[in-house]
């Protein structure tokens, strides 16, 4: 019971964050196996970015503030946000579906969702559900929004012909910074209660202007091109470059059907849940349970209802 209340707690948050910026793209709506896609890329591209960091680690056995800084600006942080850039870019920013400035969000969302699930899954395992409540609101929206940030300015190269060299720069410099700064603050004890969700609420500002910024080009957009070509020529340029090709309706179907599956059996594990809960609250003599264990057939309640609206999104679609 315990390991599967762990595993909610570390896979749910990504996923939940991912979806608030999936639904934002209003205009016109990414292919949701795109998303999955990129999602994976990020999870996949945790592995190698480790492998690097124990590469470049200087492995120091004097440890000051410097050599602190060295490893988790110019190490960790910077090859995290330049393996993402590299899934962005080299994935979702060739995909068709790619074609508005909005879309380096969401694609980046996915990626830094991606990433940051895969990497929390160890670190929740391993340190308890308490880290991963911590790291529900700090860690995993972080590595979101730091991809975010890159996706940003993968779109601006692509749908404003600005400079790709200059782009790099500036989204992986501003992720790396604060990723860096984040994972830096942490070993300061006290200090990280306060400096740490500095580095998050930042980039969620930030995010927030570019949302902003890049819905309304968007809109600019499409009525510039409803102006010149009129909506049947619009229609025709649509489908070319971005209209999501689409799945055939047995996959829906089977995908829809998981979902619904998947969200009844959550809801049943939750009531068993909430009843062992309560035996051993009120009844056991456990004393090794806590309150707070309540928590997990609440987030499997949580889990179950945001599988069931996305099987109803997949409902949607096939109609």
């Amino acid at each position: 019971m315990i390991t599967f209340g762990l595993l909610v707690v570390a896979i749910l948050p990504g996923f939940v964050i991912v979806q608030r910026y999936y639904s934002k793209d209003h205009l016109q709506k990414e292919p949701i196996g795109v998303i999955l896609r990129s999602f994976f890329w990020g999870a996949a591209l945790v592995i190698p970015a480790g492998f690097t960091e124990s590469f470049l680690s200087t492995g120091e056995a004097q440890i000051s503030a410097s050599s602190l800084a060295i490893h988790y600006f110019l190490v960790v942080a910077l090859t995290e946000e330049v393996c993402k850039y590299i899934a962005i870019r080299l994935y979702s920013a060739n995909h068709y579906a790619f074609n508005e400035h909005f879309d380096g969000i969401v694609y980046g969302a996915a990626v830094g969702g991606g990433f940051a699930t895969f990497e929390n899954i160890f670190y929740v395992m391993n340190h308890g559900f308490a880290v991963g409540i911590l790291r529900a609101f700090l860690s995993v929206p972080g590595h979101i929004l730091w991809g975010a940030i890159i996706g940003h300015w993968i779109a601006k190269a692509k749908m404003e012909k600005t400079n790709g060299i200059f782009c790099f720069i500036f989204g992986v410099g501003i992720s790396t910074f604060l990723h860096g700064g984040f994972d830096f603050i942490l070993n300061f004890g006290a200090a990280a209660l306060f400096g740490a969700p500095v580095f998050v609420l930042t980039p969620l500002l930030l995010v927030r202007r570019y949302t902003k910024t890049a819905l309304e080009k968007d809109h600019l957009l499409l009525n510039a091109m409803e102006a010149k070509e009129g909506s049947e020529a619009v229609e025709r340029s649509v489908i070319k470059i971005g209209t999501p090709i689409e799945l055939p309706k047995f996959i829906i179907s089977l995908f829809r059907t998981l979902l619904y599956a998947l969200s009844w059996l959550f809801a049943l594990f939750s009531i068993v849940l909430f009843l062992f809960c309560f035996y051993d609250f009120y009844y056991g003599e456990d004393s090794n349970f806590e309150t707070w264990m309540f928590s997990i057939p609440a987030l499997s309640v949580f889990l179950s209802i945001s599988l069931g609206v996305w099987g109803k999104k997949f409902s949607s679609v096939s109609k």
